[in-house]
């Protein structure tokens, strides 16, 4: 069954948002696009926030926290748990996730990032 990695990030604290996205969606995405092949995800989304007041009116109504919401969403797509192993092991995937972290590191906050694999239950 698919399994997807999201990826919650938070940009390091002397990038403005709008380097954070510039990279985000130009420098990263490169990267991304390049390793593709070795890691086998089969989709690559980005999601970036807007900044409008309805997230906080959002916020407000179930009374959850006004903080500024997370600088970028990503999600990856793998047929299976055992591909998205597949994709970081071995030689080249190893190298691949060491080039991640290393392209990660230039625009991600990691102490207030978060990641984690999911699988989807589609309700509608």
């Amino acid at each position: 069954m698919a399994v997807k990695l999201v990826y919650v990030a938070r940009r390091r604290p002397e990038l403005t948002p709008e380097e954070f996205r510039e990279y985000f969606a130009d420098g990263h995405a490169s990267l991304l696009r390049e390793l593709q092949a070795v890691m086998g995800f089969r989709k690559y989304v980005q999601s970036h926030p807007l900044e409008t007041p309805v997230n906080a009116a959002f916020a407000k109504a179930r009374g959850m926290s006004l903080e500024t919401p997370p600088d970028g969403v990503t999600e990856l797509w793998w047929d299976s748990l055992e591909d998205l192993v597949a994709g970081f092991s071995g030689p080249d995937g190893e190298k691949a996730g060491r080039r991640l972290i290393e392209d990660e590191a230039k625009f991600i906050d990691f102490t207030t990032s978060r990641a984690f694999i999911t699988q989807e239950r589609q309700v509608v």
